[in-house]
């Protein structure tokens, strides 16, 4: 958003912007992501499968991942995923959703994972979008909606630091600075000549 914004581009498109960069399974949508996980394994055979899911993670060959996982920042247990786990089961239980099957699902296989050298030597406990997503199921907002939903908490503070960083006399546009360290092919045809 901040990028964005220091173009000088109007409020809604830098925000739209910070709404976009969000989007996908390793950030904003990482509880929509949990979730689809957990509604996978539940359609496997749920509790009863968690062990062959768990194999299929831990298989260098294979494409399943675990999903809300993991941090890049808390490298040990995320913090606000104790809170969300609290309130996860507080909002079930008022919601008489306490005996909800991806629930049970999600606590054993956060019990497994924790237990589980494989996982505990990488340092993969679960984070909030672990739970985040059950809870905003459970009272709910559509799944397609989730992102949306993580945007909107963040949206106050977005204008603020556009506000900010406008109304500073020494506002400069923003420039990424990247260092490309890859090898250069030479046999590179203009895209025009590929067509």
């Amino acid at each position: 958003m901040r990028l964005c914004g220091s173009s000088g581009t109007n409020p809604f498109a830098a925000i739209a912007a910070g709404v976009a960069c969000l989007w996908g399974p390793a950030h904003g949508g990482a509880n929509e992501a949990a979730l689809n996980m957990l509604e996978e394994v539940q359609k496997m055979g749920g509790v009863e499968k968690i062990g062959d899911f768990i194999k299929q993670v831990k298989d260098k060959n294979s494409n399943v991942k675990l999903m809300g996982f993991g941090h890049r920042v808390y490298k040990n247990y995320d913090p606000r995923a104790k809170l969300m786990r609290e309130t996860c089961h507080e909002v079930l239980d008022a919601l008489g959703k306490h005996n909800d099957p991806i629930l049970k699902l999600a606590m054993e296989l956060e019990k497994i994972a924790l237990e589980d050298e494989y996982f505990v030597a990488r340092k993969l406990y679960p984070n909030v979008d672990f739970y985040s997503g059950i809870v905003q199921r459970a009272i709910g907002i559509p799944v397609t909606l989730f992102t949306a939903i993580f945007a909107l908490a963040r949206t106050v503070g977005w204008i603020a630091q556009l506000n900010e960083m406008i109304g500073d006399p020494e506002y400069k546009i923003g420039r990424p600075r990247q260092l490309f360290n890859g090898s250069v092919k030479r046999d590179v045809q203009p895209i025009a000549q590929r067509v």
